[in-house]
């Protein structure tokens, strides 16, 4: 072709180019939207560390360690759960040794503490650690001693000691109150704490427990360990929390009334022996002991199976069922029981198995994330208490699969778990409440 041919092309295509460069259509730019801001949690800010180890010393530098090689930066708050069989005035010295700034929480568990990393029972004792690096919450630790104050005096002293460690004052509202308490007047300490920060404020965690319900339980505020006290961690943060409280039986057709209570202790359902009642309800399951009254924990292991729930009503929610665990038949044939009755309560009788109890480490965290609309994989850290009644009532061989399926909901994150003599959770709509038989989850999310 000759050359002044191709020439003229491409200086015609050139040419045109140039036409519609100058004639095309503007586009107009969408208006820049901005999205809320959403705190930038990094990786570590939540870590676990745990021992089997007998000896104090050897067990607490086995965990802090472990716990520090997943932490960025120091902690600024731990909880610490534990079971029995540690020198615990030593192994809390031994801590705070290895972490001299960090607020500490706790107190003892059941066998043992478990964490994502398992279900931790050593030959003597066993320990389990949680700490908190993030700069977006702000934490409070409190005690109070149950020999020297009254329940309810406890509850206010250990929850203003949080406050103002914290740095807080009672008018600002904290996110959720954490909770470990000496069995046998809870009720009492959540009224307590209540008359300080009020009635909307969530209260979680449960009360120590030992091996074999003979006293030995403990709970850790900071530099003090309690025999009979309460232990308290108060936590401000404008991050997500999400939660769920639960006992999770099944229910039965069996209903009633109590007509007749004192603390304590059921006398009468439906103007007839409390024992009576219960023992028909269940299908004649306690005739054995309905024939020797008066033993000291006569149905407790049984009565495992067989709670009873009060049920609490708010108008426009569907009723809440909030279980109590019966634990002796009374030489007059009442009914003794883990949690406060009155005159008048709504009564009915659950029924659960061993598999439906193993099944509430998937259905609760579930929940609580559904709940709150957090996606698996988004939990910074999390803490599960959870009944030692019920837990003792899964085959020892099935335990280890408790935190397998906790992992299998929300991930592989974070979490310490406890297992209790009692629990305290909230309810929304309902409030804070004492339960048994009963299990919860705390989640913390961006």
């Amino acid at each position: 072709m000759d050359k002044k041919i191709i020439i003229g092309v491409i200086i015609v295509i050139l040419i045109c180019v140039g036409i519609w460069m100058v004639k095309k259509p503007k586009v107009e730019r969408l208006p820049e939207i901005k999205l809320p801001e959403i705190p930038k949690i990094e990786k570590g800010v939540a870590a676990c560390g745990w021992s089997v180890k007998g000896d104090e010393k050897e067990a607490a530098e086995e965990a802090v360690l472990m716990m520090k090689e997943k932490l960025r930066g120091s902690p600024v708050f731990a909880f610490l759960f534990s079971s029995i069989g540690y020198d615990e005035e030593k192994l809390l010295q031994e801590i705070r040794n290895l972490l001299p700034g960090t607020k500490i929480y706790g107190g003892t568990s059941c066998l043992g503490p478990m964490t994502n990393d398992g279900f931790h029972i050593g030959e003597k004792a066993s320990l389990a650690i949680m700490g908190i690096s993030s700069p977006l919450i702000n934490w409070g630790v409190g005690g109070a001693n149950l020999d020297e104050l009254s329940p309810e005096e406890a509850g206010k002293k250990a929850v203003l000691a949080a406050i103002e460690n914290a740095g807080k004052e009672t008018t600002e509202k904290a996110k959720m109150v954490f909770i470990t308490a000496a069995p046998g007047t809870e009720e009492r300490i959540l009224k307590g704490i209540e008359e300080i920060i009020g009635k909307d404020v969530p209260i979680f965690g449960g009360s120590s427990g030992d091996n074999e319900i003979k006293g030995e339980w403990k709970q850790y505020a900071n530099d003090k360990v309690y025999s009979n006290g309460l232990a308290l961690a108060v936590m401000y943060t404008d991050l997500r929390v999400g939660f769920t409280y639960e006992a999770g039986y099944p229910m039965t057709e069996q209903r009633g009334t109590v007509t007749k209570a004192e603390g304590r202790v059921i006398y009468e359902i439906n103007g007839r022996p409390a024992a009576k009642v219960y023992n028909e309800w269940t299908g004649r399951a306690f005739e054995a002991q309905m024939k020797e009254p008066g033993k000291v924990w006569g149905i407790l292991a049984e009565a495992t199976f067989y709670p009873i729930a009060k049920v609490l009503r708010t108008p426009g929610r569907e009723p809440f069922y909030l279980a109590v665990h019966p634990l002796s038949i009374r030489s007059d044939y009442s009914l003794e029981v883990f949690a406060e009755m009155k005159d008048g309560d709504e009564i009915v009788l659950l029924h659960g198995d061993w598999d439906i109890l193993l099944n509430r480490f998937q259905t609760t965290p579930a929940k609580a994330l559904k709940e709150f609309n957090i996606k698996k994989g988004e939990v910074i850290f999390g803490l599960y208490t959870y009944c030692a009644g019920t837990m003792l009532a899964i085959p020892e061989k099935e335990r280890p699969k408790m935190p397998l399926l906790v992992k299998e909901v929300i991930g592989n994150i974070p979490f310490i778990g406890t297992f209790t003599f009692g629990e305290q959770g909230f309810v929304p709509d309902i409030g804070n409440h004492h339960g048994n038989l009963v299990n919860s989850i705390v989640l913390v999310a961006p």
